[in-house]
């Protein structure tokens, strides 16, 4: 990492770099400079808050100290200030109801020390109680008072520390003041406590010369710090004549010696006396505190100034340089991104537009348009675009010999494989001719299992052209029943007797698809016996819906995973390309292909139980109503020459699948001729007695696996030809088929490695009306065979009745052949 950092191999990482540094750099020294300035802003901001709070709390000590004399006089004896006191006292509650406020929620050293100054007032209740009762104690009182107004009085909240000197000097000033008016309220309770009594009770005497004392002292220091404006209006409180009869009377106490003449000084006159000269000292504070409050807010606006000054420089800085760095990599990433989608629309649309072309022509193409070179591009981004050029050109060239190559390869895969078919057809008609003319029923035999093996043969023929893109070589003129078309299949795959066929509905398939409906199917049931246990059944059912017709197909292996489904089906959707895939998964590539061809749906999903269900759902547009006669006019009116009633009821029975006994016999299609020849022996060996027959009871089985794939409920309603089920997938999942394995098919996925969705399917629908109660009460009834048809079925009953003759004449040959053998000639069997 430190070495990506300390040296960046790219143009804009290394214009990153500066940036960072000198930024670095910059922001540094702003930051020690807008540091201090941060300082300073909350320090006056504070400065600001703790200036108000001490300008309320002299605002309480104030109201507080008016009361203390109002109360000492009552205690005294003077009840005049009793009718004073009520008024007094809310003023007294509401400034500190003020205080209180502007220290709820602080946590702050200055708000700790007022809320610990402002327990003791907690006893004021207590006092006034006392008073209006006439219990109070005259010494009492004026303890708490002035104990409490003391304490209030020299709280500096801090503010001595300022470091701007005309705040500093303000703030001594109004504490200063503070403590001066302190003593003069002092000297006011002092007296009008003692008045009514003649003389000072006990040291009040000596409390009353202290308090003159300070008074004075405090106002001889104000000069050290106030303002000359400042010092004017302290001077102009000792102009009024209340003040200088203030201190008349005051000097006059002074000199008592404690003994006080309360016919020459009234109570009532001093305490009005000294509560006119204390109000005019509360105005001088007050302006004192409105100009500490202004200096503080003009310090707080000019710290702000300078904050804002600072993050408006660092801010144009980190600006300037910003754009230094974006111009000087814009000058070199914008013509190199320029060449990057100038580069990816070649690789994305011009060359691959120009390789398909070829592909789909066959015809020379244009190479594609040159490079374009951005505007104002240096000479190394010009020499990068030439270079990418003729590595386009290169591209184009290969990638249109490898188009030419593909297409001639698949030319010959086709030739091959009409090449292969056409053997394996006359291979087919060689052994049929020789069937015709040996009877022996072992020598028949192995014909039959070679007449199973080159059908066989002739559907892998028949798949390598359907990758190629070839059509059927095999098209119907008629359309077949269902169970024709699903017995046709079953002729081409190995281990036909496991293969068992449930409830399927009458059906005819238009005989255009017939042969690729028989392929795709066989395919399906090939993949389902390979992987599926030896001792297990295939099962096979057919519902007629809405969409078309859904076919099952249901093995009982050992199914597979949610992501080898997915992968699957899209193989199976036909939309994936079969060339960037292993041979296992061919099957799978020539069942989407006949699939994509005919619009049919092909999707596999877990059964039931264990194992896989795969679903075909067969368009309506691929379904034929009638049959005979009515089918071939129906086939008529799509544009297809109607086949005369003997070339129909021929092709009913082409195509019909019978089955040879478990002895090893092959499944083979029988044509009508072959099957009724006069006393054929070979006739005979051909006719299945065990082929599988149309369903004589339901399977659930196979419904329950058409709807366990698509979310059809396990619940489902009685007499349902689907039910639903929940299926747990097996522990392991088999490679099928040419099936999946565990490893992702690159086809199936998308060129960021996700795999790919099929398209939305119609199967889920139709596997939904399966389950419905109606499915069943709406079979139609079994329509009417036509006398073709039904002439077909006798020579099937019949070839199957002569075959079972056979086989039980080979039997009894065998049996006679082992005894001879067994038996020593002219003995007798022991």
């Amino acid at each position: 990492m430190w070495r990506a950092v300390a040296s960046p191999q790219t143009i804009r990482a290394r214009l990153i770099r500066i940036l960072v540094v000198s930024l670095a750099l910059v922001i540094t020294l702003l930051g020690v400079g807008a540091a201090q300035q941060v300082d300073a802003y909350q320090q006056a901001s504070a400065t600001v808050r703790e200036v108000k709070l001490l300008i309320s709390l002299q605002n309480f000590v104030h109201e507080h100290q008016k009361e203390r004399g109002l109360t000492d006089g009552l205690v005294s004896g003077t009840t005049s200030f009793r009718a004073q006191l009520p008024a007094q006292r809310r003023l007294t509650d509401a400034t500190l109801a003020a205080v209180r406020q502007l220290i709820a929620g602080r946590h702050d050293a200055a708000s700790d020390s007022v809320r610990e100054g402002l327990r003791a007032v907690d006893r004021l209740d207590a006092i006034r109680s006392a008073a209006d009762s006439g219990h109070g104690e005259l010494i009492t009182t004026y303890d708490y008072f002035t104990d409490t107004n003391k304490e209030l009085t020299h709280l500096t909240l801090g503010l001595e520390q300022a470091q701007d000197p005309v705040l500093r000097n303000g703030i001594q000033v109004l504490l200063a003041f503070g403590n001066a008016k302190e003593a003069t309220g002092e000297e006011r309770a002092l007296m009008t406590g003692s008045l009514p009594l003649g003389r000072f009770p006990a040291d009040w005497y000596t409390e009353f010369t202290e308090a003159r004392a300070t008074r004075a002292a405090n106002f001889d220091s104000l000069p050290l710090w106030t303002t000359p404006q400042q010092q004017a209006r302290i001077n102009a409180i000792w102009t009024t004549s209340h003040a200088k009869r203030m201190l008349a009377w005051d000097l006059v106490a002074a000199q008592s010696g404690g003994r006080l003449d309360n016919r020459a000084i009234l109570n009532e006159a001093w305490y009005k006396v000294l509560t006119e000269t204390i109000n005019d000292m509360r105005t001088v504070q007050i302006s004192l505190g409105d100009d500490i409050t202004a200096r503080a807010q003009a310090l707080q606006q000019q710290a702000q100034d300078e904050l804002t000054l600072f993050a408006l420089l660092a801010l144009g800085t980190i600006v300037l340089l910003g754009g230094l760095a974006v111009g000087a990599a814009r000058s070199v990433s914008a013509p190199l991104t320029a060449l990057v989608r100038e580069a990816a629309e070649v690789a994305g649309g011009r060359l691959p537009e120009a390789v398909a072309s070829v592909q789909s022509t066959g015809a020379a193409q244009e190479p594609p348009a040159p490079v374009v070179i951005p505007k104002h591009a240096g000479s190394e981004v010009r020499l990068v675009a030439e270079a990418f050029d003729r590595v386009q050109r290169v591209a184009f060239d290969l990638a249109t010999e490898q188009a030419v190559l593909r297409r001639n390869a698949t030319e010959s895969l086709v030739s091959l494989g009409r090449r292969n078919q056409n053997l394996v057809r006359r291979q087919i008609s060689f052994i049929n001719k020789l069937e015709h003319e040996d009877a022996d029923p072992a020598t028949l035999a192995n014909l039959f299992e070679l007449d199973h093996l080159a059908t066989r043969m002739r559907r892998n023929a028949e798949s390598l052209l359907v990758l190629a893109g070839e059509s059927s070589p095999r098209p119907w003129a008629t359309p077949l029943p269902v169970t024709d078309v699903v017995r046709a299949a079953l002729s081409e795959v190995e281990e036909y007797q496991r293969v068992q066929l449930r409830r399927v509905d009458p059906v005819h398939i238009s005989g255009s698809v017939v042969a690729e409906v028989a392929h795709l199917l066989a395919e399906l049931i090939e993949n389902a016996l390979n992987f599926s246990p030896p001792s297990s059944e295939v099962e096979i059912e057919g519902r007629k819906t809405s969409a078309g017709y859904l076919l099952a197909i249901v093995d009982h292996g050992m199914g597979m995973d949610a992501q080898s489904l997915a992968e699957a089906n899209v193989r199976l959707s036909g939309t994936a390309s079969f060339m960037a895939e292993p041979t296992r998964f061919l099957g799978h590539f020539v069942i989407g292909a006949l699939a994509r061809r005919n619009g049919i749906e092909v999707r596999l999903g877990d059964a039931p139980a264990t194992g896989v269900v795969a679903r075909v759902l067969l368009p309506a547009a691929l379904l034929s109503e009638g049959s005979g006669a009515a089918a071939v006019g129906k086939e008529a009116k799509k544009g297809e020459a109607p086949a005369p009633r003997s070339a129909v009821a021929k092709g009913a029975a082409e195509l019909v699948s019978v089955a040879l006994p478990a002895d090893g016999s092959s499944v083979r299609e029988l044509t009508r001729s072959s099957a009724v020849r006069k006393g054929s022996a070979t006739a005979a060996a051909t006719a299945s007695a065990t082929a599988p027959a149309a369903p004589m009871r339901r399977s659930t089985a196979v419904a329950s696996a058409a709807a366990a794939q698509d979310g059809v409920t396990a619940d489902g309603p009685a007499g349902t030809g689907f039910p639903a089920s929940a299926p747990q997938a097996g522990p392991a999942s088999a490679a099928r088929d040419e099936g999946t394995t565990q490893r992702g098919s690159s086809a199936s996925r998308t060129r960021n490695g996700l795999v790919r969705r099929p398209r939305r399917s119609s199967i889920p629908q139709a596997v939904h009306e399966t389950a419905e109660p109606r499915w069943q009460a709406s079979a139609e009834r079994t329509p009417d065979r036509t006398p073709d048809e039904v002439s077909g079925m006798l020579s099937t009953l019949r070839s199957a009745h002569m075959r079972g003759a056979i086989s039980a004449e080979k039997e009894k040959w065998e049996k006679e052949k082992r005894e001879r053998i067994d038996t020593p000639e002219g003995g007798s069997a022991r």
